[in-house]
């Protein structure tokens, strides 16, 4: 490829747009859209009324010559195909049909030959459940004549509130191989993030019913905390510690609980996970003979649960009921960050708005979504946070000048 002058406009395309957190990070760096394709006409919507309006309803896994032929017009493509499949948070399931949509960008590239191909995804990806699909995507570039590089970066790097990690994939036409090389910004706390939110809020408060099981629970895990029984220390709260609404327990019966997790994670059998439940005959060595009566009286009380021949914790989920802190950054903005069970305001009882939700992930605040509230979650869960895309694409062009 030619070397192209500075006042080139570099145009790009984008596929599994979402609402445009990609795409706008690539238009505010100063890169021209062209079409961004995406499946779901209300992210759609929002990208077309925010970014561009060029924006189309098209299933990309059954691409046509049409779309080929506008991806060629650009001289880079942008992806962020779905990564369900491959995502921690969810079953990490490796026969998951989204994950053939990674390939596909590969594929669609192959045939429409942009200058830059760029593919964001989750940290999932790099497991070896999903090592054949990783694998299979960048030798497809590689054949087409991509050199190929990638990379996992933290966006709390890049001046986001959020501990989010991804994959960048980067592909440049021709022999000579390229590196992101993305100049860290100071770090954002979750309370520089949401400063002056209230100005901006459209509606009220969502506070939890002071009489629901979910208040109580909330009233019991300080900033820094979440419900967690199969961790220790002082950020797990247990459901034992919260007998209002999980049931009383005794001391004798706490010191069992107690002992199962230290156990799970002690007395392994598998080569995958970090716990597994305990054989009733290791509880014997700690309780003695009254450790048929304890266990008996859990099982009923519902904290304890029989796998097979061994016992395990009802509720083995690590963290719900996460309380986030002031002065620390968010995890992981997902689909559910509205929702309390999962994310808990600093000092409120309750979630995080949509707006909240969107300057933790950076969209400006004039960034409006279409739909209704659980679609907004949504969109913005999946969406790449702006300020990263575009520290993404400002050294985009620094390689298109340097090809």
């Amino acid at each position: 490829m030619s070397r192209i002058s500075r006042s080139d406009s570099v145009k790009f395309v984008s596929l599994y747009s979402g609402c445009g957190g990609l795409d706008l990070g690539f238009k505010d760096a100063g890169l021209l859209p062209l079409s961004s394709f995406d499946f779901d006409q209300t992210a759609l919507d929002t990208l077309k009324q925010n970014v561009h309006p060029e924006a189309h309803k098209a299933d990309l896994s059954k691409w046509d010559d049409s779309l080929i032929a506008r991806v060629a017009q650009s001289d880079v493509l942008i992806a962020g195909p779905p990564c369900q499949g491959f995502s921690t948070a969810g079953k990490n399931n490796p026969k998951d049909v989204r994950n053939d949509h990674l390939l596909n960008v590969a594929k669609i590239a192959r045939k429409a030959l942009p200058g830059i191909v760029v593919i964001e995804n989750v940290k999932g990806l790099l497991s070896s459940h999903n090592a054949e699909h990783f694998e299979q995507t960048l030798s497809m570039l590689k054949s087409s004549g991509y050199a190929v590089s990638w990379e996992v970066y933290t966006t709390s790097d890049y001046g986001i509130a959020q501990q989010r990690k991804r994959v960048i994939i980067l592909a440049t036409l021709g022999q000579e191989k390229f590196e992101l090389k993305l100049k860290c910004l100071e770090r954002v706390s979750l309370a520089q993030a949401l400063a002056g939110i209230e100005l901006v809020e459209t509606k009220p408060k969502q506070l939890l019913n002071e009489t629901s099981d979910e208040y109580k629970i909330a009233k019991r895990i300080h900033p820094g905390q979440k419900l967690s029984n199969v961790r220790g220390g002082l950020k797990s709260v247990h459901t034992w510690e919260i007998p209002e609404v999980f049931g009383h327990v005794t001391t004798e019966e706490v010191s069992y609980l107690e002992t199962i997790v230290k156990l799970r994670r002690q007395k392994r059998r598998r080569t995958n996970g970090d716990a597994d439940p305990v054989e009733e005959r290791f509880m014997r060595d700690y309780f003695g003979s009254r450790s048929s009566s304890i266990c008996a009286s859990l099982l009923a009380k519902g904290y304890l649960r029989r796998v097979d021949e061994y016992l395990d914790l009802t509720n083995s989920f690590n963290g719900k009921f996460r309380r986030l802190t002031w002065d620390g950054t968010a995890p992981t903005v997902d689909t559910r960050f509205g929702q309390p069970r999962y994310f808990l305001h600093p000092d409120e009882h309750r979630g995080y708005s949509v707006r909240e939700a969107a300057r933790v992930q950076s969209f400006p605040d004039q960034f409006s979504f279409s739909g209704s509230e659980s679609a907004a979650y949504r969109m913005i869960g999946n969406a790449v946070p702006p300020k990263f895309s575009r520290a993404i694409a400002e050294d985009v062009l620094r390689i298109w000048k340097e090809m």
